[in-house]
């Protein structure tokens, strides 16, 4: 979730979204960002959001009451009923918006287990790897950990495993757990990283 309806950083990325590729977006918020890759014109685009209060319950990030207290401005309530009660309503005119389009797959499910369901559709010959992907989703050191791991497993040699807020050096929220992650997949995977606008990275799938 973002405090912002817009994430006006990823127009930096978009120049690397090439027309007929596949894609996947891990956390679609409001899917302004999504809109944006759409217009790319994309042969298949999986856009993965929960729209639930249950991931920031064990985040390491904060407390799960000072979540609520975060986005109070945005939700306009501190109880765990109204974030949920907004959650719901941002997924109505998610579905409104996008579930028409023949190129896009809504996936409202954890990215845990989006990952998981991609990858056992292999074993049913329906498996074909992502050109790219944009992960965006939970903030906490563990989760980018784990998703940009898993990225590794559905993104195709050469393919481009791009993501938001890195870095944020100036930030009262600086989501230190992805800048943490980040450098740590790429050192680990002695792949090359380079930055893009202000938080956007971009990772290159080596052969």
């Amino acid at each position: 979730m973002m405090a912002l309806h817009t994430n006006k950083d990823s127009a930096h990325i978009m120049h690397l979204i090439r027309k007929n590729t596949i894609g996947a977006e891990i956390g679609v918020w409001m899917g302004n960002t999504s809109t944006q890759f759409l217009k790319k014109g994309l042969k298949k685009f999986y856009m993965e959001d929960p729209y639930s209060v249950e991931p920031y319950k064990n985040s390491s990030e904060m407390t799960y009451q000072e979540w609520l207290a975060k986005y109070q401005p945005i939700t306009g309530e501190i109880a765990e009923a109204g974030f949920q009660k907004f959650y719901e309503r941002v997924w109505k005119e998610i579905k409104s918006r996008f579930e028409h389009m023949n190129e896009v797959e809504l996936c409202r499910e954890t990215s845990d287990s989006f990952f998981e369901r991609y990858l056992a559709s292999k074993g049913h010959g329906n498996f074909e790897m992502l050109d790219w992907i944009y992960i965006d989703g939970n903030h906490s050191y563990e989760q980018c950990i784990k998703d940009l791991k898993n990225a590794l497993n559905i993104v195709k040699p050469g393919g481009l495993i791009i993501g938001d807020d890195y870095g944020w050096p100036d930030a009262k929220w600086q989501k230190a757990g992805v800048t943490k992650a980040v450098n740590e997949f790429v050192l680990s995977n002695d792949f090359g990283m380079n930055r893009q606008g202000m938080t956007q990275y971009v990772i290159t799938v080596e052969v």
